[in-house]
């Protein structure tokens, strides 16, 4: 069976927040393993991750999973946000690094390392920990080995699920976790699929975390010439054809990064949910 997991981005005004609860809303028909909320930036007037958390935990009954970043709190601002979240009856969260800033407090304590963070979560909490890997390796890696020593070490800190950047070559992931099963990493680990909207935000965004696009992959894309319907098809079918071939070689769950766009997500998972349905008609058929 295929199982999804969702991630959306916290609005940062009113109609954003409203039209993801409406997105949520709609989504959670379709039973997600959870949905997770990236973490807002620090600084704004609200902490929006968790205000979008709270109206979503009170809306459905799905699981909602923040995520928490250590590098630009103290220690103690850590202790506190993952108090609040545990308060508002939250189960999971994922835990990451975050992007380094230069503005830390003199003084104030912080995590040095995504390790000692996921520890400090785990000893104190009773949250179930998901973290990050990289199939074609952290864009400040110094080499796959220590990349893999450096997962290694967050694995055993006490996280319980890796949630991989997304990838458009399988190959990638597959290669990625024979190396992490030969590393003695044995928690799941949840391949990331990024149905492609605009091509050229993807480059983008592909060039700032380290990920590639097949070179097939991306004509394809730009010989549609900014058709934005022709595209979003195109996103579709590419992603159920990576979530096809990877359930082959035994993969159930999914992590969907949605982009906060309902119609293609609902496409993706709407495919799958036929398929199931005519998969279990069939098995009937055969018991009977």
């Amino acid at each position: 069976m295929v199982n999804f997991s969702l991630e959306y981005f916290p609005p940062n005004d009113q109609a954003g927040l409203e039209d993801l609860s409406y997105q949520a809303s709609v989504m959670s028909a379709y039973s997600p393993l959870y949905m997770s909320i990236t973490h807002s930036a620090k600084g704004a007037d609200i902490n929006e991750t968790m205000q979008t958390v709270q109206i979503l935990k009170e809306q459905l009954s799905v699981e909602i999973s923040p995520h928490m970043t250590c590098s630009s709190y103290s220690k103690a601002e850590i202790i506190k946000m993952a108090e609040d979240y545990s308060s508002l009856g939250v189960e999971s969260v994922v835990a990451l690094r975050g992007h380094l800033r230069q503005d830390k407090k003199v003084g104030d304590p912080y995590f040095d390392n995504s390790p000692d963070f996921i520890h400090e979560l785990s000893k104190n909490f009773d949250f179930k920990i998901s973290i990050s890997g990289y199939p074609e390796g952290h864009p400040e890696k110094r080499d796959d080995s220590s990349d893999l020593q450096y997962l290694k070490k967050k694995c055993d800190a006490g996280a319980d699920e890796i949630i991989t950047q997304w990838f458009f070559s399988n190959n990638h992931f597959l290669q990625y976790r024979d190396q992490c099963d030969a590393a003695g990493i044995n928690i799941p680990i949840v391949p990331g699929i990024l149905p492609i909207s605009d091509i050229r935000k993807i480059k983008n965004f592909a060039l700032a975390c380290g990920s590639v696009i097949p070179i097939e992959l991306e004509e394809a894309f730009l010989k549609l010439d900014d058709d934005m319907q022709a595209t979003e098809e195109l996103g579709v079918y590419y992603a159920i054809q990576q979530i096809e071939n990877l359930h082959k070689e035994g993969v159930d769950n999914f992590h969907l990064y949605t982009l906060n766009r309902s119609e293609m997500t609902k496409q993706i998972i709407e495919y799958f949910a036929v398929l199931i349905t005519e998969e279990d008609i069939a098995s009937e058929k055969i018991a009977s």
